[in-house]
């Protein structure tokens, strides 16, 4: 009796086990699918609303639309130099059949860098990063704003990419269009691994620029190297969907964590040092919801392997 009464009791156990262990995977497989069921388009009072914004950074498609003639008329318009914009980091999307948006960078000639020893220029030229929405015909101005966390000098230890514009307007709801562009910020340096692709969603809403979302980081890594095979890095990089659900009329955002770490350390046979590789993987999942004025979100600067 005492055999079959532990008999039972050990398989019990291994049952609840396995419902735990299936649980696990299934709420796992549930995570990594989100996305994939978000790139379908699903119908909204005959009104098609594609939920994917982006999987994987390797997959987004850069907006290609540049209207050099619109750009020169823009810049008289604004009443600056044409020579003082540089194309290669300006970028361009029509908003609509009458509105083009440009994320445009100029050259500052009222900044200047000086050092202690009143040395100026030792930084460079200064370069201003401004959000414009325009007439498509003849280049006048709707809304502009600059974004002063975007400025920066041509020596600076932190460096700024271009701003690019995701090929396809995102639709924060059935009717609402908004555009979609990242920026990277990156260190100038073989020692410190550093850099970070921030995302930002602007509308237009009574000729004005809302930045329903700023500056989420979609990648970023930490890490540091010798400069020549020996490092250690934590990479963070992420999908974003919109969710089904809506909150204060715009639909709520998923965003899928891949956090990674690799550290490779070279031979060194004088120091008795092996050659060593590790990887190590971490999956999170992260909702955000529109507030009435933004997609607010608490930035997590945590590190999830390096201490």
């Amino acid at each position: 009796m005492k055999k079959t009464i532990l008999l039972c009791g050990v398989l019990m156990f291994l049952f609840s086990c396995g419902k735990n262990e299936k649980a696990q995977d299934t709420a796992e497989v549930q995570d990594q699918e989100l996305l994939s069921q978000a790139d379908t388009e699903l119908g909204f009072n005959k009104k098609q609303v594609k939920k994917l914004i982006f999987k994987n950074l390797d997959e987004i498609e850069d907006s290609k639309e540049m209207n050099l003639q619109l750009l020169s008329k823009v810049a008289a318009n604004l009443k600056i130099k044409y020579s003082d914009i540089k194309i290669n980091e300006t970028s361009s999307i029509n908003y609509d059949d009458q509105i083009v948006f440009f994320v445009l960078t100029t050259v500052s000639h009222d900044k200047k860098a000086f050092t202690t020893n009143d040395n100026d220029n030792e930084l460079g030229n200064y370069f201003q990063r401004k959000y414009l929405f325009v007439n498509r015909e003849d280049g006048s101005v709707i809304a502009e704003e600059f974004d002063d966390n975007l400025g920066y000098y041509d020596n600076e230890a932190i460096q700024f990419s271009k701003s690019h514009i995701l090929k396809d307007l995102v639709f924060l709801n059935e009717t609402t269009p908004a555009i979609a562009f990242y920026t990277e910020a990156s260190a100038s340096s073989r020692i410190v691994l550093y850099s970070e692709k921030k995302f930002t969603l602007i509308t237009l809403a009574d000729k004005e620029i809302k930045k329903v979302l700023y500056e989420y980081p979609i990648r970023l890594t930490n890490g540091d190297s010798n400069g020549s095979g020996t490092f250690q890095i934590e990479t963070l990089e992420t999908g974003m969907s919109f969710s089904n659900d809506k909150t204060n009329g715009y639909f709520d955002l998923i965003i899928t964590k891949n956090f990674s770490y690799e550290e490779a350390v070279e031979n060194d046979l004088e120091n008795g040092i092996e050659e060593k590789s590790d990887l190590k993987i971490k999956k999170e999942l992260e909702k955000i919801k529109y507030n009435g004025r933004e997609y607010a979100f608490h930035r997590d600067d945590r590190l999830r392997f390096l201490e």
